[in-house]
């Protein structure tokens, strides 16, 4: 019986994993959703990754920006967004927006894409971090 527990607490362990986020995020890859705790399904439609490569063989003027596309949805409601990273204008973040869904206002913040690139490929294993906060 001991043995038993001791294996069990080992595989439960192994599961558990160290990208653990709060339960108003989520990392979704390209053409995938995922459900936030509040029932707000998170779609990333497209992901334009132009920031400079993390590698000592590219030379880059800008650090460049990251620009995801995604579908909030809820119930019936739904709203699109284009939100980024990298790049700022003075009167705007391009970071986070309002949105709307089922006479609820929310705050949708994308926090971060992950991995960060190591050429101008596009990576299929891209994930977009989003923060969903009721207001």
């Amino acid at each position: 019986m001991k043995r038993f527990l001791i294996i069990g607490t080992i595989v439960f362990s192994a599961c558990q994993s160290n990208d653990t986020l709060p339960a108003n995020q989520v990392s979704v890859r390209l053409h995938q959703s995922a459900r936030l705790s509040s029932d707000i399904i998170v779609r990333v439609d497209s992901i334009w990754d132009g920031r400079c490569p993390n590698s000592t063989s590219f030379s880059c003027l800008t650090a460049g920006s990251v620009t995801v596309k995604l579908l909030l949805s809820k119930s019936v409601d739904s709203s699109a967004v284009r939100l980024t990273l990298g790049y700022y204008d003075k009167n705007n973040r391009l970071d986070s927006t309002k949105v709307t869904l089922s006479s609820q206002a929310y705050k949708v913040v994308l926090k971060d894409v992950t991995p960060y690139p190591t050429s101008f490929m596009p990576d299929p294993t891209q994930k977009a971090i989003v923060e969903v906060a009721r207001l």
